[in-house]
């Protein structure tokens, strides 16, 4: 199992490092037209094609070099269920690619985006209980479950897009996310998660060759709704195959989903509009306060791997039929957001005392 997966994040980081390299050579470029963009000369853009084509070499190389035991104990129900994830995180892929090329009205882009995290959600099936820990879960049945796990989708999706400012945060820390899910899946004796959260971060690795740290390549928006596709589908199959608790899936890429959702609310509480342009989340901050790009982009991985560290062991505790172990995915959940509350709270304080805008 392990060296059929080692060889399919081999084969998709050799293959996105080519492709994307082949991107460069198109001169596809995105200009920096707006105030917010941190770039300030055309860059070569579109990246995602690159990672697309590195995610699906490693997901072949994987299944060509694989026995009939690795075979089997995917199955049928979950190549099947691989598969199509596979085609609706390309799906997100088109969807960025066109608003890269002829950028989409707001209301046509959201329909759309809306369609396709449903569509996402019933291609893997959706969370229809949420254990809570001891013998408390809550029932949503299928209709509530898909709500919430569409809405879990879209949100991720949205949140790896709107972090991708700065050469390898979003991307990078995909790659993080990703190898969690893929150690969690293989703990958990879960190979079509390891297969698909491994090839994604190897793709990644081959593409931040490219963008980290001089951003040579930008992913693009199909980069990034392709990356935060991958994290969403790769997070549910994690719940339906490796009995990953919904609640860790949050955790596992909690630094983009709390920067995101926190701005969000931060303006809200300001009564800014939170569907209009914008340079407040913490990265931004950091960006205007002198950080170079790589420094923030290796902070917000470290975080990452941080969580990824909670999630893995509170996953481990969550399967150890302890009593008290099942309670760890709140417990992780819950102690990550009063950290970055305070974490959110004292980097807006200090930069309105240093002047760094409206924060």
């Amino acid at each position: 199992m392990f060296l059929e997966l080692g060889l399919g994040a081999v084969f998709a980081a050799v293959t996105s490092l080519i492709a994307c390299r082949l991107v460069i050579a198109a001169k596809l470029v995105d200009v920096p037209d707006v105030a917010r963009k941190a770039h300030r000369n055309p860059t070569p853009t579109s990246g995602g094609l690159g990672i697309a084509l590195g995610f699906g070499a490693g997901l072949l190389a994987a299944n060509v070099f694989s026995t009939p035991d690795w075979r089997a104990q995917v199955g049928v129900e979950g190549f099947a269920r691989l598969s199509i994830a596979t085609v609706m995180a390309c799906a997100f892929l088109a969807l960025g690619f066109l608003d890269d090329a002829r950028p989409l009205g707001p209301r046509t882009k959201f329909a759309v985006f809306v369609a396709l995290a449903i569509g996402a959600v019933l291609s893997v099936g959706p969370v229809e209980t949420l254990p809570l820990g001891g013998n408390v879960t809550l029932e949503l049945g299928f209709w509530l479950g898909l709500f919430g796990s569409g809405l879990f989708v879209f949100t991720l999706v949205n949140c790896v897009n709107f972090m991708d400012g700065a050469n390898g945060l979003a991307m990078g820390s995909a790659a993080v996310g990703l190898a969690t899910l893929a150690a969690i899946g293989l703990l958990a004796g879960a190979p079509g998660v390891g297969a698909m959260a491994l090839c994604g971060a190897g793709a990644l690795a081959g593409f931040l060759v490219w963008n980290f740290p001089n951003g040579r390549l930008f992913a693009g928006d199909s980069g990034a709704l392709f990356a935060g596709a991958l994290a969403a589908l790769a997070s549910l199959l994690a719940v339906h195959q490796a009995g990953l608790s919904p609640l860790l899936a949050p955790v596992v890429f909690f630094p983009l989903l709390a920067d995101v959702l926190l701005t969000l609310a931060w303006r809200v509480r300001q009564r800014r509009r939170i569907l209009n342009g914008h340079a407040e989340h913490l990265y931004q901050i950091a960006l205007r306060s002198g950080m170079s790009h790589a420094r923030i982009a290796l902070i917000y991985w470290a975080a990452m791997a941080a969580c990824g560290v909670v999630a893995v062991a509170a996953a481990r505790l969550d399967a150890s039929g302890l009593a008290w172990g099942t309670y760890a995915p709140l417990a992780a959940l819950v102690a990550l957001a009063l950290v970055w509350l305070g974490i959110s709270a004292a980097a807006r304080k200090v930069a309105r005392v240093r002047g760094l805008g409206e924060v």
